[in-house]
């Protein structure tokens, strides 16, 4: 192969790999293929068919991924593994019950343990979780990603016990080394089951002991669960230790002390963050200026706000309008409040009109809660939201307008709408059959 003829197929598979719609792809392939010679090395061909399958897979086209895939059984390209994981792959987030059939087609010498995981992968994605278990125990030589594959589909699907039962077995009957993926994982599952302190700390124990040092997502998943649980001490300490912070950290820890009512020192983080020149992003935003809000910081909230549409270029979602809106009406700003209603680029919602208006009585502002009732009643308000008809029907009330309050009323009556009794749900125990020390 000559040099020249090695770097034109070289440019094309450069350019098939920046290729973004299926269109562009296949014709690149097809160029690729044309100039092919017999005696070209296989990697241009299989390098290239594993490129063309990403672009396809994206259009989410199963007619046009079976085209392909009818071509590469005529080209014999499927007896490199790496083109029978992409199309499985790809198979396997369109048409599961395909990528079975293909599975099945795969010849033994190349069903490596990269197809095998993705056959996992897309069975656990399935409900029959018993199919995926029986699949993960017939692969004869798992890896980690193997055991995280099936770990993950165990706590995703609430089957805490198991994926515990299945950690303690890759810890205590295999060689495989835990990663921070398998620790995540696990620390994420207990976050979302509400069984923080204990767990927490036994993850944490065992990442100190398997030297595992605190990686962007194990540090953040550490930082949120020992701050969900109320120990911002322990938070903060392995915040402290995470030698190189991105923004995942600091909002993680922001978002703990906010949620905390530490407000102070979840602006100060903030602040600290800006000066080590870390870029903050719409989470970050939403958790500083929530602290704003709970701590009245009017002025530090204005300028926030204004921080992140000037300096950082970030457009201001629903969450953020909503705590501007919130921060100048518990001051009394109503003027101010209102005019980020009328000026956000989003439609508002039934709470940030509930924000508003809820202001509007608390400082008997009636004109501004005219305007603003009228804009309201023309949404669709869910019983969760029927609160607002009743902070609409005592603004009426308030101001002498009798008549519209008994209308408000009518139209409760008319849209169903019942106004939910307060309730309150407590942790009676661990879910059943949660080991009491799944971590060691």
């Amino acid at each position: 192969m000559s040099l020249t003829h090695h770097l034109a197929a070289a440019d094309l598979l450069n350019a098939l790999r920046r290729a973004a719609c299926p269109s562009s792809a296949l014709h690149l392939y097809s160029l690729l293929r044309l100039r092919l010679l017999p005696s070209d090395p296989s990697y241009f061909a299989w390098r290239a068919a594993v490129l063309t399958l990403k672009p396809l897979s994206a259009a989410s086209s199963l007619p046009l991924l079976s085209h392909f895939h009818g071509h590469l059984l005529r080209s014999n390209l499927l007896a490199y593994p790496h083109v029978a994981s992409s199309l499985l792959r790809s198979y396997s987030l369109l048409s599961p019950s395909a990528a079975h059939q293909l599975f099945d087609q795969i010849p033994p010498t190349t069903c490596n343990i990269y197809v095998l995981n993705i056959m996992l992968a897309s069975l656990c994605r399935s409900s029959d979780l018993d199919s995926a278990r029986a699949f993960f125990d017939d692969i004869p030589d798992k890896d980690a990603v193997s055991w995280s594959t099936m770990l993950a589909c165990y706590l995703s699907r609430g089957r805490l016990a198991d994926g515990f039962a299945l950690f303690r077995s890759v810890t205590f009957t295999t060689d495989i080394a835990v990663d921070y993926i398998m620790l995540t994982t696990i620390l994420t599952a207990c976050t979302s089951a509400g069984l923080l302190p204990p767990f927490c700390r036994s993850v944490h124990g065992y990442a100190v002991r398997c030297a595992l040092p605190a990686s962007m997502h194990l540090g953040t998943a550490l930082i949120d669960c020992y701050a969900k649980a109320g120990r911002l001490d322990y938070a903060t300490r392995v915040f402290s230790r995470v030698l190189n912070r991105n923004v995942m950290h600091w909002t993680a820890m922001i978002c703990g002390m906010a949620s905390h009512l530490r407000n102070k020192e979840a602006v100060q983080l903030f602040e600290e963050m800006c000066q080590r020149r870390v870029q903050p992003n719409e989470m970050t935003f939403t958790a500083v200026l929530s602290a704003c809000v709970n701590a009245g910081l009017v002025e530090k909230g204005r300028e926030f706000f204004k921080l992140m549409v000037d300096r950082y270029c970030l457009e201001p979602n629903i969450h953020h309008y909503g705590c501007m809106v919130d921060l100048y009406g518990k001051a009394g700003l109503l003027e101010d409040a209102y005019e980020v209603i009328k000026t956000m680029k989003v439609e508002p919602n039934v709470i940030i009109w509930t924000s508003l208006l809820a202001a509007c009585k608390k400082f008997k502002n009636v004109e501004i809660a005219l305007e603003g009732m009228e804009k309201a009643l023309a949404l669709e308000i869910s019983d969760e939201n029927a609160g607002l008809y009743m902070l609409i029907s005592d603004l009426y009330a308030m101001s002498g307008w009798w008549d519209d309050m008994m209308k408000v009323r009518r139209l409760m009556d008319e849209r169903n709408v019942r106004k939910n009794r307060g309730l309150s749900s407590i942790k009676v125990d661990e879910p059943q059959g949660l080991p009491s020390a799944a971590v060691s």
